[in-house]
């Protein structure tokens, strides 16, 4: 319907901004630039290629060198109206921004601090030797290339930025599809992907500024580095505060996916807004805002995987098929441009293959791995086709120099996976990398080791500094909180001067028995404690750790009531360390340890526990499996249920030691058949031989109180050593 709007007496019409037949073209071109570009996408991908190249491609398809030729009249009628490009053209930039929050999140600075030396040698050789080659061979080039607005300089600096910079995005998608993301060379190649992204952000915001202005406007570009190193600063305090504070609420509030991704989503557009208002693209704050949304502690995962999915599915190929439009083949048509196209696009990969191998060589690595980052930083991909696309519209460059850099950036990112799989072709893996590489693949598979925030409740005691001692053997540099809850007895007013008037708990020793870096300790006051601890622990941590002795219980359940309270509401993984009756908290790592075996996700848990303890410590375990024999039934007469139950558990044994000897652990195994589990593996534990029973569980919830079962129970009561429980939340 047609909207109107009362002035003066009289109705006025008002235009919608797009009418019927602009909506319908709108929802065309949409449906046929994503299609197209996932369908492409996927055959892409089944041929073992990157899916951004079926994108590109994709427009290429769409636009005038196939499309407009086959079709031209349907294709006019697809992409001829420039009110609904426009709006298409909005939607590709909310793409390329919302991507660029995704490469943020996967941005670990951790790398680019381990690796630095040789990020910072291969990032220059990669960028500043094809910068310099293509500069020189654009003065050569055919006039058509440049645009109205190309002045030789700025022509040059375009085309040779467009073809010196790597595209993060593609080199690790490249390397993930390949299996090489976690290698040492893909490691450093990110590193080095990372630090030249944010060289040549600054280097496009400098060319753009003088391809506006005509000339560098030294104060305007300082101008612009000091808002944007301002921004940095703010972004890295104030805002990640602030974000993390945000997050917390809606949490605090039951609110979880959709409004952690609105928080993400306006977050990226705030960022992009005001890089975009310092004349340095939006692209690069979204990119700032998606480092932060990875390092912020309160975060939801599900939300980050959402923002993948939407923008992998949706958006992103709106972008890249949309770049892909203006590449016009037919602009080519002569000769002498086709072969300055295939020179162009051989020089690119030649110059950055060398440059990153000599970069690499200057950082002290190997001749075989400094080629593998060449062949992999040689993929321009997306970050070309922003180049490209903004000196297009910038008017530096004709439809025929676009069309000519954005196949450069198809072409190698074609050619990359080629390249690094001719490279890595009989290389062996070094053992060291061979054991970090499959420690790493065995985390990613675990219930329990890829834990990275733990929450650790407290009010000190030998018993959570032996608890934070076990943490400290089985996660590696983990973000530990040191949670302390205080019971006030003094009336509120009194207690607005800091007078608590209750138990003080002390959880110095136990925040200083930890020594990783991301430990922090919390201090809160609060009548109900376990409510305390709870309300906490749905902040987004993946572990609660909790030491507890038989002392400390009131004779009502199996721990203290506070522990008991916990255990009872807690959505996440728990482990509770319990000392029997007059036991105290052993100075040192264990060294032995019982882990009772079944066919079961909790008791895996409690595997990966044990062994990583021991790991540390150099020890051993022995994992246990008791097959339940019926009362009465005679020693030497099995039935055919008990010797099929044996066979199973001799597999599950198996199992169990190749678990602990990919972790680097001499597991020994033990079958026993008795008419009495529990009690077989109590009579085991106090033999003496061991210092310390793990054991994996699911809790249920009795009233306000954990029920493990009785058998747990039972073994938990009666054993004279201590007792790490391993618990994973009831799903029914």
């Amino acid at each position: 319907p047609m909207p109107y709007l009362a002035s003066s007496g009289e109705l006025t019409v008002i235009e919608p901004p797009l009418d019927e037949h602009e909506v319908l073209v709108f929802l065309v071109q949409l449906a046929l630039l994503v299609g197209v570009a996932r369908i492409l996408g996927a055959v892409m991908k089944s041929i073992g290629q990157p899916a951004v190249v079926g994108e590109l491609l994709a427009g290429v398809l769409l636009g005038p060198s196939v499309f407009g030729v086959i079709l031209p009249e349907q294709s006019d009628w697809v992409f001829g109206e420039p009110t609904v490009n426009s709006v298409v053209f909005g939607l590709a930039w909310l793409g390329v921004i919302m991507l660029l929050v995704v490469i943020g999140y996967e941005t670990d600075l951790a790398i680019i601090a381990k690796f630095r030396r040789a990020a910072g040698t291969v990032s220059l050789g990669s960028l500043l030797i094809p910068f310099v080659l293509a500069a020189a061979v654009a003065f050569a080039v055919p006039d058509d290339f440049a645009g109205p607005r190309g002045t030789p300089t700025i022509f040059a600096g375009f085309f040779a930025l467009a073809l010196s910079v790597s595209a993060l995005p593609v080199v690790a998608k490249i390397l993930q599809d390949l299996g090489f993301l976690r290698r040492n060379f893909g490691q450093i190649t990110l590193a080095a992907g990372m630090t030249m992204d944010s060289v040549g952000w600054l280097i496009l915001a400098a060319l753009s500024g003088v391809a506006l202005n005509g000339s560098l406007d030294v104060g305007s570009l300082a101008a612009s580095l000091g808002g944007l190193i301002l921004f940095l600063v703010l972004a890295a305090t104030v805002g990640r505060w602030l974000i993390d504070q945000l997050f917390r609420r809606s949490m605090a509030q039951g609110s979880s996916v959709t409004a952690a991704l609105t928080i993400s989503l306006l977050a990226a557009l705030v960022g992009g807004a005001v890089t975009q208002a310092l004349q340095l693209e939006a692209i690069l704050g979204a990119f700032i805002v998606g480092i932060l949304l990875a390092t912020t502690r309160h975060q939801l995962p599900a939300a980050r995987h959402t923002l993948e999915t939407i923008t992998a599915s949706f958006f992103a190929p709106i972008f890249f098929a949309f770049s892909g439009l203006n590449v016009d083949l037919t602009s080519l048509t002569t000769g002498t441009a086709v072969a300055w196209t295939i020179g162009i696009i051989l020089l690119a990969i030649v110059a950055k293959v060398f440059g990153s191998a000599l970069g690499a060589r200057l950082g002290g690595l190997g001749g075989r791995e400094s080629f593998a980052l060449g062949a992999g930083l040689s993929a321009l991909g997306a970050m070309g086709v922003v180049v490209a696309l903004l000196g297009l519209n910038l008017q530096v460059l004709s439809n025929s120099g676009y069309t000519v850099l954005v196949l450069a950036a198809i072409v190698t990112s074609l050619v990359a996976p080629q390249l690094i799989r001719v490279v890595v072709r009989g290389w062996d893996v070094p053992e060291e990398e061979r054991d970090r590489l499959e420690k790493e693949r065995l985390r990613d598979s675990s219930v329990l080791l890829g834990t990275s925030r733990i929450l650790l409740p407290t009010r000190g005691g030998r018993n959570s500094e032996y608890a934070a001692r076990l943490i400290e053997l089985v996660f590696d540099e983990p973000e530990v909180t040191v949670f302390s809850v205080d019971v006030p007895t003094a009336p509120w007013w009194r207690r607005l001067f800091g007078q608590a008037g209750g138990r003080s708990a002390d959880p110095t020793d136990v925040y200083d028995a930890l020594q990783s870096p991301r430990r922090r300790l919390m201090r809160r006051i609060a009548r109900d404690p376990a409510a305390a601890i709870d309300a906490e622990s749905r902040f987004g941590y993946d572990l609660i750790v909790m030491g507890a002795s038989e002392e400390d219980s009131d004779g009502t359940g199996l721990f203290s009531t506070v522990v008991d309270k916990v255990l009872g509401r807690a959505s996440i993984p728990s482990m509770i360390v319990r000392f029997p009756a007059g036991a105290e908290a052993p100075d040192h790592a264990p060294t032995r340890i019982l882990v009772p075996v079944t066919a079961s996700t909790t008791t895996r848990a409690a595997e990966e526990i044990a062994y990583s303890m021991l790991e540390s410590s150099g020890g051993s375990a022995l994992a246990l499996h008791v097959i339940n024999r019926p009362e009465g039934q005679g020693m030497m007469l099995e039935s055919p249920q008990v010797d099929d139950a044996r066979r199973a558990a001799i597999e599950m044994l198996a199992s169990a030691a190749s678990l602990g000897s990919r972790l680097g652990v001499r597991v020994d195994t033990l079958v026993r058949v008795a008419p009495n589990a529990e009690e077989e593996i109590v009579q085991l534990a106090n033999s003496g031989e061991y210092e310390l029973l793990v054991i994996g569980t699911a809790t249920r919830p009795l009233t306000n109180r954990p029920f493990f079962g009785h058998r747990v129970s039972y073994i938990i009561e009666h054993a004279e050593i201590p007792v790490a429980i391993i618990t994973l939340p009831a799903t029914s």
